[in-house]
């Protein structure tokens, strides 16, 4: 179901409205960006099943990512002659969120989304919005050499190892994410008699490994993070220490909109120098390190 809510309605872009302040409209707005200034309306695609990067709370949407979206409603707000900007919600999954953006059905994409070159071919992405990597779930009580082989131990450094530790096991991914692309590329063709399991979503892929239909279950490690923190059995569970990939996450918009893209970008750079962007992480996943500072400070454009 579509929701229509105003852009206010994310908390804190009261704060995105200072950290935003003198921001200016592109020289020439694109077909994007000026679509929704005609309209008034920017349709957000939120993914609901990715706590704590998007979901559903009470009727409204929530998270890291989604807040971030709320900040970028109102740099379109502030770089335009419009009063208000209405923010219409559209939920979308992992296997259509792509449609959904190509075919215009939203003008932004919202949740945990890797920005790789193979997607950069048929959209556009801001610059980096968060830094995770795949891991790896498995139950607290999974055979020794399993858990050592998740957990960066002497095993994980042997071929012959890992290839013991995951013969004959099910390793389960959600379709239409990159461990999918991952599992299937990388690890399938070194293992012998493992079996793939998809599923649709990140929750039924937790209740198979707690059932033991999959043994090891791969997301995005931030994912998986936060999905545990929900559950009141988190501690049958155990998640890997290391992370296998690099996953720089970014907001996706249509291909071919750089002026809408230099709004998001100038807007998402005022908010990592402003600090705002270490409120927001604290609110999320706790108080932000080095790393996490380095990283903002890093990916942050000068103007």
């Amino acid at each position: 179901m579509h929701r229509s809510i105003l852009a206010r309605l994310i908390p804190l872009l009261p704060l995105a409205a200072l950290a935003l302040g003198g921001m200016t409209a592109p020289a020439a707005a694109g077909p994007v960006y000026d679509r929704v200034v005609e309209r008034g309306v920017l349709n957000i695609g939120i993914r609901t099943d990715t706590p704590p990067f998007a979901y559903v709370q009470d009727g409204a949407p929530r998270g890291f990512t989604a807040e971030l979206c709320g900040m970028m409603a109102g740099a379109i707000l502030a770089t335009s002659d419009l009063e208000v900007l209405d923010a219409k919600v559209i939920p979308v999954t992992a296997e259509n969120r792509f449609d959904a953006l190509k075919s215009g059905e939203i003008d932004l994409l919202c949740g945990a989304t890797t920005a790789n070159l193979t997607r950069r071919e048929t959209m556009s992405f801001t610059i980096p919005t968060f830094s995770t990597g795949i891991g790896a779930l498995v139950a607290a009580d999974a055979p020794a050499l399993l858990l050592e082989l998740i957990n960066g131990g002497p095993a994980a450094l042997s071929a012959n190892a890992t290839r013991e530790g995951l013969k004959g096991k099910t390793l389960g991914f959600q379709t239409g994410t990159t461990a999918e692309t991952w599992v299937a590329e990388k690890v399938m063709p070194q293992l012998e008699g493992a079996v793939l399991m998809p599923v649709d979503n990140h929750v039924k892929g937790i209740e198979s490994v707690a059932d033991g239909t999959i043994d090891l279950y791969f997301a995005d490690k931030a994912i998986l993070s936060g999905l545990l923190r929900g559950l009141d059995n988190a501690e049958g569970f155990a998640v890997s220490r290391a992370t296998f990939t690099s996953e720089p996450y970014a907001l996706a918009i249509p291909r071919g909109d750089e002026d809408l893209r230099l709004v998001m970008d100038r807007a998402l750079s005022h908010i990592y120098r402003s600090g705002a962007i270490y409120r927001l992480y604290e609110r999320y996943f706790g108080k932000p390190g080095t790393i996490e500072r380095v990283f903002y400070s890093a990916v942050a454009l000068p103007e």
